[in-house]
C-alpha cells in the first residue's frame, strides 16, 4: 500500500469546517432559526462585538429615555404612589421631588441613566450565565463559559433591538406626561388589566405580578433555553426552559410581594 496515496485520499475526504457567521447573520439567525444559529455560535463563540453593540445601545437608550421623559416626570409617579399609600405627605414629596430634579442632583440623575444603560447588559449577561451554570451543575450537564456568554449576549441583543425600537416609537408618539414609567412598552398582562379595570382596579400584588408576565421576557427565556441547550452536553432545552421559568416566577412573586407591601 502506498502511504502517500493513502494520505492524499484522507486529505481529500476531510471536509473543512465552515467559517463562522458574521455578526449580522448571527443576529438575524437568532430571530428566525435560533437552534441552528446557537449551535454555530457554540462552535465559534464571539463576545466582543455583541457586547460593544449592547453597551452602546443601552447607553443611547438610557440617554434618549430620560431626555424625552424628563427627570421630574420620571420620578413624579413614584412620589404620587408614596403619597397615595400614606408613606409620605404631599409636602414632603414635593420637597424631595424638587431636590432630585433641580441643580447638581438633577444633572447627576440625568447622566446616570446612560451610565446604567452602558453596564446593564454585560452585568445581566454575567448573571444569567451564572444561573445557567448553577442549573447545569444541578442536572448533571456540562458547558463552557464563553459559548454560554456569547449565546446570552446575542439573546439579549435580539430581544433588546425589537423592544428598543418599540420604546423609541412610544417615547416620541406620546407626550412625556402620558408615558407610564412603570410600564414603558406595555407588552405585559398588567397593561391589559389596566385597560379593563383601571390602574387601581385590582390589588397591588396582582398588578405588580402581571407586569412580569411579559412577551419579551417569555421570548428571552425561550431563546436562552434553546441557546444554552445548543452549547451544552446532557442539557435539554425543555429542562432548561422549565428551570429558568421557575426562577423567573419566583423572582416575580418576591418583587410583587415587595411592591404590594410598599403600597
Amino acid at each position: 500500500m502506498n502511504p502517500e496515496l493513502s494520505y492524499a485520499s484522507q486529505s481529500e475526504n476531510v471536509t473543512p469546517e465552515p467559517r463562522p457567521q458574521n455578526f449580522f447573520n448571527r443576529l438575524i439567525g437568532v430571530w428566525f432559526s435560533p437552534g441552528e444559529t446557537f449551535a454555530e455560535i457554540g462552535r465559534a463563540p464571539r463576545v466582543l462585538v455583541p457586547m460593544i453593540v449592547l453597551m452602546v445601545m443601552g447607553c443611547v437608550m438610557g440617554y434618549l429615555m430620560i431626555e424625552r421623559i424628563g427627570v421630574r416626570n420620571f420620578f413624579n409617579a413614584q412620589f404620587e404612589q408614596a403619597v397615595a399609600s400614606g408613606r409620605m405627605s404631599q409636602e414632603d414629596a414635593d420637597k424631595q421631588l424638587d431636590a432630585m430634579t433641580t441643580g447638581t442632583v438633577a444633572a447627576f440623575t440625568k447622566y446616570s441613566f446612560p451610565l446604567v444603560g452602558l453596564i446593564q447588559y454585560p452585568a445581566m449577561a454575567l448573571f444569567l450565565v451564572g444561573i445557567c451554570k448553577l442549573i447545569t451543575m444541578l442536572i448533571g450537564g456540562d458547558n463552557q463559559f464563553k459559548p454560554l456568554f456569547s449565546v446570552t449576549l446575542y439573546t439579549l441583543l435580539a430581544v433588546s433591538v425589537i423592544s428598543s425600537v418599540l420604546l423609541l416609537v412610544l417615547l416620541y408618539l406620546k407626550s412625556p406626561e402620558e408615558i407610564d414609567v412603570n410600564n414603558l412598552i406595555g407588552s405585559n398582562v398588567a397593561a391589559l388589566l389596566s385597560l379593563a379595570f383601571g390602574k387601581d382596579g385590582l390589588p397591588k400584588f396582582v398588578m405588580a405580578f402581571a407586569r412580569w408576565i411579559d412577551l419579551f421576557s417569555i421570548w428571552m427565556i425561550t431563546l436562552l433555553a434553546i441557546g444554552y441547550a445548543a452549547v451544552s452536553k446532557k442539557v435539554k432545552a425543555s429542562t432548561m426552559g422549565i428551570a429558568l421559568g421557575c426562577i423567573y416566577v419566583l423572582v416575580a412573586l418576591i418583587a410583587a410581594g415587595w411592591a404590594a407591601m410598599r403600597g
